[in-house]
């Protein structure tokens, strides 16, 4: 089956996918060309940005994709009026620097369904670049429209299983459905599978592994090795070379899976079969959790 986002949904995600902050990634050399231009902004080095808490925030890392940009040596961060006062020409050159340094929140033209609602400097060749003053000058209908084509393309196709009749009540009411927190990961959704409906706050929380890791012992799971045949009630991890959990699920029977893909805004909780999970990390190795009632 197919899931599609609400109307609701989609408001949600068009207030919240811009940050209202601006922030700009440049290379080395790059600044020096806006000097004139940066009284009314902070200018850092890259290194000092990524230490600072206040833009380490899982929405900022989300909607810029801080693990994509390249050969960034300083970042601006400014109000969102500060690239209005620009010229059209520094304007410009800023905005190819973000669409160089592969940040976040560029996007294809083809996305936009219609670009004339969108201000001349932000269309870098074939790429729309979204930053907060500008998203704010779209229409309602076409900032909906680019999220909705956005997602369906490079974040969440929709596809799922529909949802099993012995699914565990408390899993009923998010199977096949929209997120709306930044951060709420596979780990989570995982973790509040096996704790039970008092607990959903655990949904919106971005989990690690060691958390996960105490989570299951004090519900009573332990590493299960005798084979790897599922039962209902099971938590699948999935671990690298070093150790480290890249995914966990929770087993719900028939081949099944209640499963998060990812910790952005628009990845969904879905029923998913076993063997695309299987294919999904098959470069990892397979670790069960059981249920013990010792």
């Amino acid at each position: 089956m197919l899931i599609t986002p609400s109307d609701g949904i989609l408001q949600q995600w068009v207030e919240d996918y811009v940050p209202k902050k601006d922030l700009f990634f440049l290379a080395e050399g790059d600044i020096d060309k806006l000097q004139g231009h940066l009284r009314n902004v902070l200018v850092m080095p890259i290194d000092e940005f990524f230490q600072h808490t206040s833009y380490t925030q899982i929405e900022l890392m989300n909607s810029y994709e801080y693990w994509n940009i390249k050969n960034a040596s300083h970042v601006i961060v400014a109000q969102q009026d500060w690239i209005v006062s620009l010229t059209e020409e520094i304007c410009t050159f800023l905005l190819q620097c973000q669409v160089k340094i592969e940040r976040g929140m560029v996007l294809p033209t083809t996305f936009i369904a219609d670009l004339s609602d969108v201000p001349n400097a932000y269309i870098i060749d074939d790429s729309v670049v979204l930053q907060r003053s500008m998203w704010e000058g779209m229409s309602q209908s076409n900032k909906k429209m680019t999220i909705k084509k956005m997602v369906a393309e490079w974040w969440e196709d929709g596809v799922c299983e529909e949802i099993p009749e012995k699914l565990p009540p408390h899993l009923l009411p998010y199977a096949n459905t929209y997120a709306t927190t930044a951060g709420a990961n596979c780990l989570a959704a995982t973790l509040y599978a096996v704790s039970g409906e008092e607990n959903d706050w655990l949904l919106q929380e971005w989990v690690h592994q060691q958390a996960l890791l105490n989570g299951l012992k004090q519900f009573g799971y332990e590493a299960y090795e005798q084979n790897e045949k599922l039962i209902p009630g099971d938590v699948v991890v999935w671990i690298d070379n070093d150790k480290v959990i890249q995914h966990a699920s929770y087993y719900v029977g028939n081949g099944l899976f209640f499963n998060k893909q990812g910790q952005t805004i628009f990845n969904a909780w879905k029923i998913r079969k076993k063997a695309d999970l299987m294919k999904d990390w098959e470069t990892t190795q397979m670790k069960i959790y059981r249920y013990l009632n010792k």
